[in-house]
């Protein structure tokens, strides 16, 4: 039997503007647990493993759920701010889901986010998922779907 070379994932990474603040936002709207400070990372071994000269950044690991995150926040070696569309490769978006999706589209709004859509759309393609996204304010998208 062939095991799989990967068997597990343990976290997902997201390069932010600012750890502290992209704590802050998800605060607003989840849980969000710390399980390894900020932490400084640098120097020429780290910097040849994630191909960036001079590496000069903080990373943070947290969790909502059981969901295991990243947060990197680059210093001077700060690269371009991406804004990537649902149909970019290498796109990325957070998925959550919910019980009462108008309710939470109501809690968005009043955040002042902007949702892609009006309303929670329902995707009769779907089997009738209901969702809408937004971003946070780093770029990311996020989706709040319903199962109904």
């Amino acid at each position: 039997m062939n095991l799989p070379i990967l068997p597990n994932l343990n976290h997902i990474g997201l390069t932010v503007h600012s750890i502290e603040e992209t704590l802050n936002f998800y605060r607003q709207l989840t849980d969000v647990e710390i399980y390894e400070e900020s932490t400084h990372i640098g120097g020429d071994g780290v910097g040849k493993i994630i191909a960036v000269d001079k590496p000069d950044y903080h990373s943070c690991m947290a969790r909502i759920g059981n969901r295991n995150f990243e947060l990197i926040e680059h210093h001077s070696s700060k690269g371009r701010h991406l804004y990537a569309h649902h149909n970019d490769v290498c796109g990325i978006h957070l998925a959550f889901m919910v019980s009462d999706i108008d309710e939470v589209f109501r809690r968005v709004k009043a955040l002042g986010l902007e949702p892609t859509t009006a309303e929670p759309y329902t995707a009769h393609e779907l089997g009738g998922y209901k969702a809408f996204f937004f971003r946070d304010l780093n770029g990311v998208q996020i989706e709040i779907g319903q199962i109904n």
